[in-house]
């Protein structure tokens, strides 16, 4: 180790006097390497005329008045002589805090021994003002916080220092002691030496280095590295404790340690880099042996989007019959109980579509739970959970949601709980209230904070959920900020389905409203490419750009995309349907349906029974709170048309007062295409502004972008020629919008001319470009 300066050159005066005055007959310095033990000795040695004895055997007896013994690093020394000990003779000892002198304790009860541990052997400022000018001494000071060892260091970073550090002071210390200093060095609380902690301070910046060297000479030897595990575990770092019994072969030790951390639950308490750094550690032919292994095996591989490969672990395992949804759940003594809830939890990444005897089936598994396996019974519910989502069943869902809630906080797993809560704030979303829905994001946030590790995929989340809750209120920046910054890591980050029709929805829209149509379908199309495998997300994703197709006036391409979806609702299912819109269940038949139903409003408000369809669809439970405000503005966009204003603004003033209630803006403006109609009419437009929960409402909304008039209106077009030019900017034919708007060609061609006029053009595409220019179509 280089100096700059010769340990002597401070003479420690002071303390010698203090030592020699002491009444006890031993004087012990006690300190870790560095302390300057050894030139105190040296100097009191040379003040005194006498020789410092160095060596693990006690000093002679006959020696004088005075004995100086510096026993060496790492040795045991002999048994302290009885003269000592009884008093009659005085001697003064170095020694460092981990070497044993026997006898020694025997003379503290005597009362013999005056011990100078680290802090007392601390440079002050007075004794550094006795070697250097004034005007160095704070400086100095400040530099080693008066410890001797760097007292000579220019540079506290200094590679030898690191090496002392690791050899000297570290390679000494307990596991449980060098465990303690990782916690710290982690920034954490830690039982170290209250005297070394502003020393160790200084060295931070090297501290991590010289303790990885420290801890990878322990783990050379099996023992010493036994040790270093169970104080690993003892003071809450298992993953340590887990990957230190792997490095020695102790793979029982290592397995149950990781069992006592959660098992397959492991990567919710620590996080999934711990849950793949624990299972990368144990052997193939290890971990395939054991049911709990392969299960975490096939957890990992869900949650890195690898379905088949899980399915094949179980396999391997339990036997081809696992992965046969209905042998499992109807036959389920041939399973543990842990392996059937985990199979729950899987059908969610299986995409598998539960009937409602099977779903039955499924919930009567949760008898099989012990009462007592909380994180078990809590991860039962939060599958659960997700299919009620899915088939909004939203009463059901808020149940099993504070069930699990109930078990993930008994369990004391905040990440789990995080993910509850984040689902009954998407929940309160779905059913417009934004206002609820902002209380359950402020209650994820703390559970979040409760959190042991990083979870950047999970702080994007909750970013999303606060930046959507804003949108709904009427405040599009947040979201638009979050999609223009974490859109790539949110999209390939892993999440739940309900989560994912979330993000699809909100992100989308927001896109198309305030970026361009073009933005929002490439925003699809991102997720169209991760989500290519799983058949509901495929048909979420096209009914999504179908409505934004029909937001962007491009309702002939919108009804195209929709009609080529395989499904049973079709436009003319649609068309003939009565009751059974009120019946429908399924989420995406619902989507589909209102998609049908909002064309049909478009192009034939007036169309016989629409007013009755549409009170069916407005009747059906499974609608969310949003679909049924926008079914119900499509409502009075009917009544309107058919002159019934007093029906119309009824309807729509009962829309705009449960928006306010539940301060849900969004719904009403992704209605932009109705509502700019229903509010240019005087009679309806007065009735609202009586209201003041509807005023406000009415200026978010117009602050957003809801424009006062119609683009068609201020270049002179009605509302007949607007609606024709934008179908012909889609590439419809004359004949096309004469059926589609039950019109005759001549009709059509009649209301084409009169936009040609009014806009200045001769020909279609001059007229197509006009209508662009004017913000008519994307």
């Amino acid at each position: 180790m280089t100096t700059s300066q010769p340990r002597h050159r401070i003479d420690r005066a002071r303390k010698r006097r203090d030592l020699l005055a002491a009444p006890q007959a031993i004087a012990v310095l006690e300190a870790p390497a560095g302390m300057g033990k050894s030139v105190l000795l040296e100097q009191l040695a040379e003040e005194l005329g006498l020789s410092v004895h160095r060596s693990a055997t006690a000093p002679p007896d006959g020696q004088g008045p005075l004995v100086l013994w510096d026993i060496p690093p790492a040795s045991a020394p002999e048994d302290l002589p009885e003269v000592y000990v009884s008093g009659a003779r005085r001697i003064v000892i170095g020694k460092r805090p981990e070497t044993t002198l026997p006898s020694l304790d025997r003379a503290s009860v005597y009362g013999h021994v005056h011990r100078l541990v680290t802090s007392d052997l601390l440079f002050d400022r007075e004794e550094l003002l006795s070697a250097m000018p004034a005007r160095q001494v704070e400086r100095v000071f400040q530099q080693s916080r008066g410890w001797p060892l760097l007292l000579g260091q220019p540079n506290a970073g200094d590679e030898h220092l690191a090496g002392f550090l690791a050899s000297e002071l570290l390679s000494p210390m307990t596991a449980a002691e060098l465990v303690a200093l990782a916690i710290w060095l982690d920034g954490q609380p830690a039982q170290l030496d209250s005297a070394l902690l502003p020393l160790l301070d200084l060295v931070r910046p090297i501290l991590p280095g010289a303790l990885a060297t420290a801890l990878a000479v322990r783990r050379q030897d099996a023992e010493q590295a036994a040790e270093l595990a169970q104080a690993y575990l003892a003071l809450g770092l298992t993953t340590e404790a887990v990957t230190t019994w792997q490095s020695i072969g102790r793979l029982d030790e290592a397995f149950d340690a990781f069992r006592a951390g959660g098992g397959r639950f492991y990567l919710y308490r620590y996080g999934g880099a711990a849950f793949d750094r624990v299972l990368a550690g144990f052997p193939t032919e290890y971990a395939l042996g054991n049911d709990t292994l392969v299960m975490s095996l096939a957890m990992q591989a869900l949650k890195h989007g690898e379905v088949a490969r899980a399915r094949r672990l179980l396999a391997d395992r339990f036997g081809s019959g696992v992965n046969d949804v209905r042998r499992v759940f109807t036959g389920r003594g041939q399973y543990s109980a842990d392996l059937v809830a985990f199979r729950v939890v899987m059908l969610i990444y299986e995409d598998y579509q539960l009937t409602d005897e099977l779903f039955e089936q499924v919930f009567g598994t949760l008898s099989d739970l012990p009462l007592d396996d909380h994180i078990v019974r809590g991860s039962f519910y939060n599958s659960v959970l997700e299919f009620y989502i899915r088939g909004r069943r939203l009463a059901a869902a808020e149940d099993v949601a504070q069930r699990a809630i109930h078990h993930y906080e008994q369990a004391r797993v905040p990440m789990l709980a995080f993910y509850i809560s984040l689902h009954q704030a998407l929940m309160r979303l779905l059913m417009g209230d934004a206002n609820n829905a902002r209380q359950h994001a402020e209650k994820s946030a703390r559970y979040l904070g409760k959190v042991g590790f990083d979870s950047p995929g999970d702080a994007r989340l909750l970013a999303l959920l606060n930046a959507c809750i804003d949108y709904e209120g009427g405040k599009p920046e947040p979201l638009a900020r979050f999609l223009s910054t974490e859109l790539d890591d949110f999209v390939h980050g892993e999440i739940w389905p309900s989560l994912i029709e979330f993000a699809l929805h909100y992100g989308s829209q927001a896109l198309s409203e305030h970026f361009s149509t073009i933005a929002a379908r490439n925003f699809l199309d991102r997720w169209r490419v991760y989500q290519v495998s799983n058949r509901q997300f495929g048909i979420m994703i096209e009914l999504r750009e179908a409505a934004i197709l029909q937001n962007a006036n491009r309702w002939q391409e919108a009804a195209e995309r929709t009609a080529a979806l395989a499904t049973r609702i079709t436009r003319a299912w649609v068309a003939a349907a009565g009751e059974e819109l009120e019946r429908l269940k399924d989420r995406d038949e619902i989507v589909q349906a209102m998609i049908w139903l909002r064309h049909i409003v478009y192009e034939q408000p007036t169309r016989p029974h629409l007013e009755v369809q549409l009170g069916h669809i407005i009747g059906n439970l499974n609608l969310t709170g949003r679909q049924r405000l926008c079914a119900q503005i499509w409502l009075a966009f009917v009544h309107k048309r058919r002159r019934d204003l007093s029906r119309a603004r009824g309807v729509l003033h009962k829309v705009f007062e449960e928006a306010a209630r539940l301060g849900a803006i969004a719904p009403l403006a992704e209605e932009r295409i109705f509502l700019t109609e229903l509010l240019e009419q005087q009679r309806i437009g007065e009735y609202l502004e009586i209201s003041a929960p509807v005023r406000q409402v009415l200026r978010r909304l117009r602050d957003g972008g809801l424009p006062n008039s119609a683009l068609g209106a201020q270049s002179g077009l009605s509302r007949r020629e607007t609606k024709v030019l934008m179908m012909i900017s889609e590439g419809s034919s004359n004949k096309f919008i004469a059926n589609a708007l039950g019109l005759s060609e001549a009709t059509v061609k009649f209301h084409l001319s009169n936009a040609y006029r009014k806009l200045g053009c001769t020909r279609r595409r001059e007229a197509i470009s006009a209508a662009r220019a004017l913000g008519l179509v994307s």
